[in-house]
């Protein structure tokens, strides 16, 4: 399986940033309040699912829409086998486990009333919709040898998974609607060489494809509730910058924490994706 997430591995990046710089001073001050944040996570009922490999029901023609809806449904490889509760399940283990890594204190949804009894610093954290998409994700394989370029298509099965989170503060005067957005995809995992004998002057090419799969699919979006809780620590971290240096946060200054090392780096594309992005 191959993901289209890039996971930072390496800490180098986190060099860039000074001691005297200001937002990680203020940002070291959210990580040392933080153990006193209250999140409750509230999860989706539901997902909305969609096969977007259209070609052969396009090609005959077929325009009524329900007729359209229940034959992709039948053609579809994961969308019609996934089971919600399971899925919904998986994402969100993943994202309460990664928050225990920054210790904030993390309500489930059952302990609502507990919850709305807070009196400060308590976020509620709805991922208000899950939706799925099954589609053939064309990809090029392609190298380059004395000036020749080799390639070979390939037909890959890909899932995509999109997130809306709706993040906002308990008993807060903000009337805006908070609503964040992150999307990943998940493919077949292909391995694949080219090789140029010198003697006959011809190129081999050699692939595997490990096909993804319905435990495959589920272990990624337990993989995707982790990464989203990373993202949701860094939102709040930033919300917190924002507001003590008074003025928002440029997208390229938006900062992410790492805990094991306790450094910080800039974000990137590794974050939510504001609704006017």
């Amino acid at each position: 399986m191959k993901s289209t997430i890039y996971l930072i591995s390496s800490v180098l990046l986190m060099a860039l940033f000074s001691s005297c710089n200001p937002q990680k001073k203020l940002a070291r001050e959210f990580v040392s309040k933080s153990k006193d944040y209250k999140l409750l996570v509230l999860a989706p009922n539901s997902i909305y699912k969609h096969n977007l490999n259209t070609g052969i029901i396009d090609s005959l023609g077929i325009t009524d829409e329900k007729t359209r809806d229940s034959l992709l449904w039948e053609q579809s490889y994961f969308i019609k086998n996934i089971d919600d509760s399971l899925l919904i399940a998986n994402y969100i283990l993943g994202f309460k486990n990664e928050l225990a890594n920054y210790k904030v204190k993390v309500y489930n949804q059952g302990a609502y009333e507990g919850f709305m009894q807070s009196d400060s610093n308590a976020w509620m954290i709805n991922i208000a919709q899950l939706e799925v998409e099954e589609e053939n994700y064309e990809y090029r394989d392609e190298t380059e040898y004395y000036g020749y370029v080799y390639y070979h298509d390939h037909l890959l099965k890909a899932v995509n998974v999109n997130s809306w989170f709706e993040i906002n503060k308990l008993n807060s005067d903000d009337q805006k609607n908070n609503v964040y957005y992150a999307t990943n995809t998940i493919t077949d995992d292909l391995t694949s060489s080219y090789d140029f004998d010198i003697f006959t002057e011809k190129v081999v090419y050699q692939y595997d494809i490990d096909s993804l799969d319905m435990p495959g699919l589920y272990e990624y979006v337990y993989l995707l509730g982790r990464i989203y809780a990373t993202y949701t620590y860094d939102y709040l971290m930033n919300k917190y910058i924002s507001k003590k240096q008074g003025f928002p946060m440029k997208k390229t200054e938006l900062l992410r924490y790492y805990p094991p090392s306790g450094t910080f780096f800039q974000a990137g594309e590794n974050r939510f994706i504001t609704l006017d992005e």
